[in-house]
């Protein structure tokens, strides 16, 4: 019809009422522990003073947000907080048009890349940062939030993959141009930042489903935790960093070039 909306759109928040549902979104994804992830307030102040806080709208109605404040440390850069979108709109592509969107906000700024954290056991995760994204990471923060209380990661160790996302690269963009033509980002992996092939020169394998194998054998789920952060532990000591992430494979690791 013409006029309609849009099925999925993304856009900044400034209004009082929107972030309030906004922080509404991240407790129906994290659970009503994950109160002290964010707050309504927070996202005010993030907002009122030049912070993106963007939502996801499916038809009109708020169904992801991703929230990025602008940080110092290693140069000035936006570091994405946090991005979620509630479990009845997943696996529409959401989560991605939301980083596209942080993105163009990047872009427009000049701002010239992002960081962000996740944990470096959910293979899904991993698929969507590395492969579809085009994210690097050279940096393993083990433990890094202490215990959480939240109803995903409660009574797990907080390790954590830093990750940054040079936003103008040819190798960002070209892993977002996969991803939009293919619908799954499947096909090789992204290149090097200046579109010159990587050589993997070392694979760390995962867990097809690091959640199911928490709830089905803890024991198993904590080696291979262990195992995980020692190996990258050591690639990254070599002067390795993780380019990019294969469901059969895990990890590819080559090294660092800037």
């Amino acid at each position: 019809m013409p006029g309609s909306p849009e099925p999925i759109s993304c856009r900044l928040l400034h209004e009082r009422s929107e972030l309030e549902h906004a922080a509404r979104v991240v407790v129906a994804v994290w659970g009503e522990s994950a109160t002290g992830l964010v707050s309504a307030e927070l996202l005010r102040a993030y907002s009122h003073f030049g912070n993106p806080v963007i939502g996801a709208f499916h038809e009109g109605a708020l169904c992801g947000v991703s929230i990025g404040f602008l940080a110092a440390k290693g140069g000035v850069h936006l570091h994405s907080h946090i991005t979620g979108v509630v479990p009845s709109h997943q696996h529409l592509g959401i989560g991605f048009r939301l980083k596209v969107a942080q993105r163009a906000w990047c872009l427009d700024n000049d701002i010239d890349h992002v960081t962000w954290t996740f944990d470096p056991l959910l293979a899904r995760n991993a698929h969507f940062n590395i492969r579809k994204l085009g994210a690097l990471s050279d940096k393993l923060l083990p433990d890094f939030y202490g215990p959480m209380s939240d109803d995903v990661n409660r009574g797990d160790t907080s390790d954590r993959l830093e990750v940054r996302w040079p936003v103008a690269a040819v190798r960002v963009e070209q892993a977002i141009a996969a991803k939009s033509s293919s619908g799954n980002g499947a096909g090789g992996p992204p290149p090097a930042l200046d579109g010159s092939p990587v050589v993997i020169v070392r694979t760390v394998p995962l867990p097809a489903d690091y959640h199911a194998l928490r709830r089905e054998d803890p024991a198993a789920a904590e080696r291979a935790r262990c195992a995980v952060r020692g190996q990258l532990a050591d690639a990254f000591g070599e002067g390795l960093e993780i380019v990019d992430f294969d469901r059969a494979t895990g990890y590819g690791l080559a090294p660092v070039k800037g």
